[in-house]
């Protein structure tokens, strides 16, 4: 194995914390193939199997890791070899040997676990037992918080209560019948509430809740919920529609053992609440911070997962006073999400200069545009559609986005075409651009649902590009677009130059069959393209419902074998859209140097609309299946106790998919599916995909495969 190989396979079993899969294969490795690369990922993994089981035991993979980056000390780069080896002495409590080197580097958390070794001198502690696993005590943790505060909302740190006493935590956890968690008590013993509940501690007019006041705050809700759904409000849940953490969090509308963290009235009036969970489904999200905001109407009242532990939400809400991502503002004397931090999600809009000259190209280039149909309601970018009319010299409809290009599309390295887009598509004459009828108002609604793709789906699009409508268009039977250039009036490319910089590449949307689809994926966007001349369809193309089909008798020869040749690592990372998931696909066969020339992506792999996948996983429970999954054993068997295994069981699932345009499957949309399908399973160390085996065919023709895992 080539190096490049070699590490691109520890960083995959490294993404999914498989460590000791890392240091058997290193390990195993031949003397010649243990470059220096190679010996500090093994010196990173002899780290990790530490951090993933601190005992004194494992201590000895700490001295390991010192010993390969003794030995490759002028072999890699210096700030990151400062980092490991400074990490290994941090947790064999080395304090001098840890300071000396994770002083040298800004690595990683360098900075964090060198203001940890200042605390643990401070206090005359061991690292360790400042910052077990590198996250700092709990304790420690609120004393950097009420600092930071301090330092940057003092005001605020003055209205924080003190702390209760041992005796008043003991009190409270006798009422609600539950053993507090030591983490709970620090936190009401380092401050409890706050001494002036006027003031709210941020922006969202959220304040401390103090341990006193938690019983009669609780009562008021559940006299609430009494109130709006009566005496047998226990029967009442969530629709499983708009309650989507099912899995984690109990379907009901108020628990005596959901502890109210942080409180903000509303402007009904109504008390809203970030809790503890201390009444969690399963055992190990005891204590899972969730807010809840109660309503008079069920469909109205909201309950959502907030984060994994109370740690969590300070440690975060502390960075994000330290980097200045909340800020104090001395007008409302509150902590506020501050809008100038880099990063920070914000709607892509046109600048006004932008966008008038923008408009000013349409009208100039493109056609004088009558009527703006704009709209109302833009959470990520604001996309009006402006209306040509048909003249004598056109005559037909067109219809332009203005708003898509104000976004930075994500592009793949190297991409050398527009990252600012807008689209258009030409409509005959005769076309009902007013009516909202889906038979008049297809155009539009996919320009909207277009323009909106590349942020929904964090991809790209560009010329020759197909996105299938998964069903016919009403009162058509395309079911597919196709990206082509747009020219002006000049028969010019349509490129708008904007005063910020930004230049603007505009696409013309063309309806496709579904054969003219199969045949553009095989064959290319510039054969289709080609094909149109030769049938004369007129250029530009203008929507003609009862144009004829030019490639009508076509049907993709079907290449059982076309993933044969590509490589990839199953992980965790869900991807929205298929060209994000290419982009990956792409940078991971480079990555081993596996050559991708004669793979065609979009070649036919399956001439069939469905497709079932066998695959070998490991499940927490039956909530681990989608939709479209179930056991090929009954779960019975799967869950028994012999075959459990770190609270997890081994199991045979198959999945059934669905072609995206009800017809074939191509080959990389079947690994994008089976990808998505597999992300939210454990693989233990076969993660790679090693390719499938045809079982057989059910009586409609769907292929039933078995998926190859290898590690």
């Amino acid at each position: 194995m080539t190096e490049k190989q070699i590490l691109a396979k520890i960083d995959k079993w490294d993404n999914d914390d498989r460590i000791s899969a890392i240091i058997e294969f290193v390990e195993a490795l031949p003397v010649e193939e243990k470059t220096p690369a190679v010996l500090s990922e093994l010196g990173r993994a002899y780290n990790n199997f530490y951090w993933l089981d601190p005992s004194e035991k494992n201590r000895e993979y700490l001295q390991k890791a010192v010993s390969v980056f003794n030995y490759i000390k002028d072999d890699i780069n210096p700030k990151s070899w400062h980092y490991r080896i400074g990490y290994a002495y941090y947790f064999l409590d080395n304090i001098e040997k840890a300071t000396e080197h994770l002083s040298q580097t800004e690595e990683c958390n360098a900075k964090e676990l060198l203001s940890y070794l200042s605390i643990a001198v401070e206090k005359g502690l061991k690292p360790t037992e400042v910052a077990p696993r590198g996250e700092l005590k709990f304790e420690f943790l609120l004393e950097h918080f009420i600092k930071e505060t301090q330092t940057k909302a003092a005001p605020l740190a003055g209205v924080l209560a003190p702390g209760v006493s041992d005796a008043e935590l003991d009190n409270f956890e006798q009422k609600i019948g539950i053993k507090l968690p030591e983490y709970f008590r620090t936190l009401h013993k380092t401050f409890s509430g706050q001494t002036d509940n006027n003031v709210h501690f941020f922006n969202n007019q959220q304040r401390f809740v103090a341990l006193s006041e938690i019983e009669a705050m609780q009562q008021r809700w559940l006299d609430f919920v009494v109130k709006n759904y009566g005496n047998n409000w226990q029967k009442k849940q969530l629709s499983a529609d708009d309650f989507l953490d099912d899995d984690i969090i109990k379907n009901q509308l108020f628990s005596k053992k959901w502890i109210p963290l942080l409180v903000r009235t509303n402007d009904q009036g109504i008390e809203e609440f970030l809790c503890f969970d201390f009444d969690a489904i399963e055992k190990e999200d005891f204590g899972q911070l969730i807010g809840i905001l109660p309503n008079q109407e069920l469909e109205s009242y909201f309950i959502d997962y907030v984060e994994q532990s109370v740690w969590m939400w300070f440690y975060n809400t502390t960075n994000s006073i330290s980097s200045g991502e909340i800020a104090y503002d001395e007008e409302i004397n509150s902590l506020m999400f501050s809008n100038d931090n880099e990063g920070s999600f914000a709607p892509a809009y046109y600048e006004e200069d932008d966008r008038l000259a923008l408009e000013d190209y349409i009208s100039e280039h493109l056609g004088k545009f009558d009527d703006v149909l704009h709209e109302l309601v833009s959470p990520d970018i604001h996309c009006d559609i402006y209306v040509i009319k048909p003249m004598p010299e056109r005559n037909y409809y067109t219809l332009v986005t203005g708003g898509m290009g104000a976004f930075d599309m994500f592009v793949p390295e190297g991409y050398q075409g527009a990252i600012n887009t807008e689209l258009m598509i030409h409509l005959p004459a005769y076309w009902n651009v007013k009516s909202e009828e889906e038979k008049d108002y297809w155009p539009i609604r996919w320009l909207k649902i277009l323009a909106r793709l590349p942020i929904e789906q964090q991809t790209y699009l560009g010329w020759g590009h197909t996105i299938p409508t998964g069903e016919p268009l009403e009162g058509t039977q395309f079911d597919c677009f196709m990206l082509i250039g747009a020219e002006d009036k000049n028969n010019e490319n349509a490129l708008a130059s904007l005063p910020s910089g930004r230049e603007v590449q505009f696409f013309t949307l063309v309806p496709l069959y579904e054969q003219e689809t199969l045949f553009k994926l095989e064959n290319g966007a510039e054969a289709l393209t080609e094909l149109f001349e030769e049938k004369n369809i007129p250029y530009p193309p203008i929507v003609d419902v009862n144009r004829p089909n030019i490639c009508p008798d076509y049907q993709a020869l079907e290449n059982n074998s076309a993933l044969n040749d590509i490589a990839w690592a199953f992980n965790h990372t869900n991807y929205l859209g298929l060209m994000a998931f290419w982009e990956d696909v792409r940078a991971y066969n480079d990555e081993i140097e596996q050559d991708l020339e004669d793979f065609n992506p979009f070649a036919t792999i399956f001439n069939t609309p469905k497709v079932k996948v066998i695959y070998e996983a490991w499940v927490k429970n039956e909530k681990a299946l989608f939709a479209m999954e179930q056991f090929v054993e009954s779960p019975e068997d799967i869950f028994d106790e012999d075959n459990e295994e770190d609270g997890l069981y081994q199991a045979e699932i198959i999945a059934e998919f669905t072609a995206g345009d009800n017809n074939s499957f191509g080959a990389l949309e079947l690994l994008w599916n089976i990808h998505n399908c597999l992300q939210n399973k454990e693989l233990g160390d076969h993660i790679f995909f090693e390719g499938f085996q045809i079982e057989g065919y059910e009586e409609d023709g769907t292929p039933v495969l078995y998926l190859y895992l290898g590690s």
